[in-house]
């Protein structure tokens, strides 16, 4: 309690020092109010020009393209461009187009004035989404009007620039991407079909076929072997009854078409000619079974050669038992038997040899599947994926392209200007009757402040306790002055000065509010239209 007892005594004292000293206050005012309110009379009248942009990113091609084109984000890109407007580059091509460049005549005094046109150029998002106000503030109205209409044209010409230059380097890059795969593609279908000409035709197309293959060749050759065991089987048989009947030379009962006697052989011969002419339409002449069986026939033409010779030699010695030739019936069809078994057996043999060397191929081919299965996954991988990323430029493109036609048809954005750019009549600023209040503010702020410091410097003591606070004497009593009536005039006197410097400065602010009220804004109006 007693603190606060003092805080207030002391807060008396320094409001006491305050007031004996207020003809400081009245001075110093006195002193900053006219310079102050001269300076804001003289301030130039300012206008500021506006307009009201609507930009529209919704059209009717929109549902009915969806899904089939790709569209951007129209909001954001108008947000962005309003944000990138007032960039150097922007400022500089709106100065130059306003003529404002012409009032900067070094390079330095240029940038101040587009640092200047940054400050002062407002975009500005009114009220609802997509509504732009665009505003600039000048003393003179015709070139405020003229900056704000460049902003706005430059605001709708560089979406529209903006949006055609972004289709054409989406076409670009596009066509550039697609040539590239085209490239890739071509090179990979000609990697695959030099795989094809060259290993794939050596493996079936899979794995588990390979495998079949190898068993169906093993199964045909088992039946091939078995065959063919039955058919020596039969062969030893017929020889092994042919060995108990008689032999007789000369067992055909015609003679051959060049004049000979027939032969066991004859019919052999002719069978394995006429499988020689099948094999020769079905193979070439190297063919193993054409081989083989061209070295039979040699073999058989020469057998039948030498029992020509025997013949000949045994009508020769015995000339009367040619009669005798036909006597042992069973003894020549046991013989056809056994040439016609034998032709059979090396028939057989062929195709046991055969399917041996495919079953041979075929297993030493085995280690090379997972080979060449590896790489023809690989190869078909690459050019699957490259396919596909080549089928989805294309999809792109065509869908770029689609966009690009519903684009020239209606534009994705539509600006609709509001409130065209417009000055009004009378001037936007400055406010004066704000800076005069302020500067009167000001001036009584400082007064008072100078009267405090005065008061602290200099201080009049008008009580006891000031004196017991600053010293440490006691203080026994209070003597008043002699001339207390003298002293009381002269302090009257100072507060009717005080009143009446305080009561001018106040009238002529109040005048000069008058002034702004009734008579500024008409001479301001009256020197634009007169300009």
């Amino acid at each position: 309690m007693k603190e606060l007892q003092q805080a207030i005594e002391q807060l008396q004292t320094y409001l006491q020092g305050v007031w004996l000293r207020r003809r400081y206050i009245v001075i110093t005012a006195w002193l900053i109010c006219p310079a102050g309110w001269f300076f804001v009379f003289n301030l130039p009248p300012t206008y500021e020009a506006n307009a009201k942009l609507y930009v529209e990113t919704t059209t009717i091609l929109q549902p009915l393209l969806q899904g089939l084109v790709l569209r951007t984000n129209s909001d954001d890109e108008i947000k962005l461009m309003a944000r990138t407007l007032l960039s150097r580059p922007n400022l500089e091509k709106i100065a130059r187009a306003t003529d404002l460049d012409i009032l900067a005549t070094t390079d330095k005094e240029f940038e101040e004035l587009i640092d200047k046109l940054q400050k002062t150029i407002t975009i500005s998002a009114s009220g609802r989404e997509n509504i732009y106000l665009i505003s600039y503030s000048n003393p003179q109205p015709q070139l405020a009007l003229k900056v704000v209409q460049e902003t706005l044209n430059n605001f709708v010409e560089g979406q529209l620039g903006s949006s055609r230059a972004d289709t054409q380097t989406a076409e670009r890059f596009l066509n550039s991407q697609i040539a590239d795969y085209e490239r890739r593609l071509m090179e990979a279908e000609l990697r695959l079909s030099d795989f094809k000409k060259s290993r794939l035709n050596l493996l079936p197309s899979n794995e588990s076929d390979y495998y079949s293959q190898i068993n169906s060749e093993k199964k045909k050759l088992e039946e091939a072997r078995l065959t063919l065991l039955e058919l020596e089987t039969r062969l030893a048989s017929a020889k092994s009854q042919l060995v108990g009947e008689e032999p007789v030379f000369g067992v055909m009962p015609f003679v051959g078409s060049a004049g000979r006697p027939a032969t066991q052989y004859d019919e052999r011969i002719r069978m394995l000619q006429s499988q020689l002419d099948n094999l020769l339409i079905r193979f070439t002449e190297f063919h193993p079974d054409v081989l083989e069986t061209k070295r039979l026939l040699q073999q058989l033409e020469q057998q039948r050669n030498q029992e020509l010779e025997q013949l000949a030699q045994y009508s020769a010695e015995q000339p009367g038992q040619n009669s005798n030739l036909n006597q042992n019936a069973v003894y020549q069809e046991l013989r056809i038997s056994v040439s016609r078994l034998e032709t059979e057996v090396a028939s057989v043999k062929v195709r046991v040899k055969t399917f041996e060397d495919n079953v041979e191929a075929l297993v030493s081919k085995l280690n090379l599947i997972p080979e060449i299965e590896a790489e023809f996954t690989g190869l078909n991988r690459d050019y699957d994926i490259t396919k596909s990323k080549y089928e989805a430029l294309l999809a792109r493109r065509e869908s770029a392209e689609l966009a690009r036609r519903a684009g020239a048809s209606e534009q994705n954005v539509q600006f609709n200007v509001i409130e065209p750019p417009r000055v009004p009549l009378a001037p936007s600023g400055p406010n004066r009757i704000l800076f005069y209040t302020l500067v009167l503010i000001v001036g009584i702020g400082a007064g008072i402040v100078m009267a405090f410091l005065r008061s602290l410097v200099s201080p009049v003591l008008t009580r006891a306790s000031q004196l017991q606070s600053i010293t440490d004497f006691p203080v026994f009593g209070v003597v008043s002055h002699t001339n207390k009536s003298a002293i009381v005039r002269q302090v009257r006197l100072h507060l009717l000065y005080f009143l009446l410097l305080a009561a001018a400065l106040l009238f002529s602010y109040v005048l000069l509010l008058t002034n702004e009220l009734l008579f500024g804004r008409s001479a301001e109006l009256l020197s634009r239209f007169a300009g």
